[in-house]
């Protein structure tokens, strides 16, 4: 059957690059969240760092330029933990939407598949049809 083709091709097609889009979104959000978690840590070893550091002075102007230091950084890894579970959401978002297009495609696929089903079984249907007519014409040329 080479000259088959499936009706909605272009939809088909459509639905496919849709989901690739979401393939590319999903990779980039996921590069961002883990862009975001590896400040966070990177804030959590400084703000280690300077308790440890704070531990083994013992001049006041050092230890209190410490503890303001230390506040500061506390500050940012609270608005880290923030960017990070926006992050985190929007993952989940991307992954769902990603999980939608797949879904959508494979609607289309099954389409395909069912239409291609039914067209061969019409040409089967078709071919035998034809040979029943060439097998009674040629019955009754030999019978008359």
């Amino acid at each position: 059957m080479a000259n088959y083709k499936f009706s909605m091709e272009k939809v088909l097609d459509w639905r496919s690059d849709t989901e690739e889009e979401k393939k590319k979104n999903l990779v980039q959000v996921q590069q961002n969240k883990l862009q975001q978690e590896t400040t966070l840590q990177r804030l959590i070893g400084e703000n280690i760092k300077i308790k440890n550091d704070s531990l083994t002075t013992s001049r006041i102007d050092v230890l209190r330029r410490q503890n303001l230091y230390k506040d500061m950084i506390d500050e940012k890894i609270i608005h880290q933990k923030n960017v990070v579970g926006k992050a985190v959401k929007e993952v989940e978002v991307a992954r769902l939407a990603l999980m939608e297009a797949h879904k959508d495609r494979k609607v289309m696929e099954k389409l395909k598949e069912k239409e291609f089903t039914f067209m061969m079984e019409q040409e089967k249907q078709d071919e035998q049809k034809q040979l029943d007519e060439m097998a009674t014409l040629s019955f009754g040329k030999s019978f008359y």
